[in-house]
């Protein structure tokens, strides 16, 4: 391989998102979570935020800063108490896996989540 196949194909790797947990140990691990936040056949509690087909980086590093009491929520803080980093990334994987639900709760919008053409016709 000479050198600009090899450099154009680290480029290509470096640019590509990596999901860095595994979907299958976060389903086995989101049991808790699937009760208020859904699953793949529950929806979860209609007032709470619904995490099917979310970045799972974005998630991991929200429910991280739960985790570490950076955000102060008495119901998340004790949930992700004694989850590893590693188990909040596998079940961010598995919640990104899912795809957005068909139906979620009006009470909640979360910027950055609808498609562009959403967001322009919603004003």
């Amino acid at each position: 391989m000479n050198k600009f196949a090899a450099l154009a194909l680290l480029a290509t790797l470096a640019a590509a998102p990596a999901l860095a947990g595994d979907p299958v140990a976060g389903k086995q691990k989101a049991t808790a979570c699937i009760a208020c936040h859904g699953g793949e056949s529950f929806g979860g509690i209609f007032y709470t935020l619904q995490l099917g087909g979310r970045d799972a980086d974005k998630l991991a590093i929200k429910t991280n800063k739960y985790n570490t009491g950076k955000i102060l929520h008495p119901v998340m803080n004790m949930a992700t108490a004694l989850f590893t980093e590693k188990e909040i990334e596998d079940i961010a994987a598995y919640y990104q896996s899912l795809g957005k639900p068909a139906v979620t709760s009006p009470f909640f919008k979360v910027k950055g989540d609808d498609a562009p053409e959403t967001v322009a016709s919603a004003k």
